[in-house]
């Protein structure tokens, strides 16, 4: 699997990235459901 990840500011960015990346997803999937429907 994944290494662990290094102590400090780096667990913060990582999960902004996470956060980030879901939003996209579910901004994109909402786009496409507006446009579909």
């Amino acid at each position: 699997a994944l290494p662990p990840p290094p102590p400090g500011g780096h667990n913060v960015a990582a999960l902004v990235l996470g956060i980030v990346l879901i939003l996209l997803i579910v901004g994109g999937n909402g786009l496409v459901c507006l446009s579909v429907c």
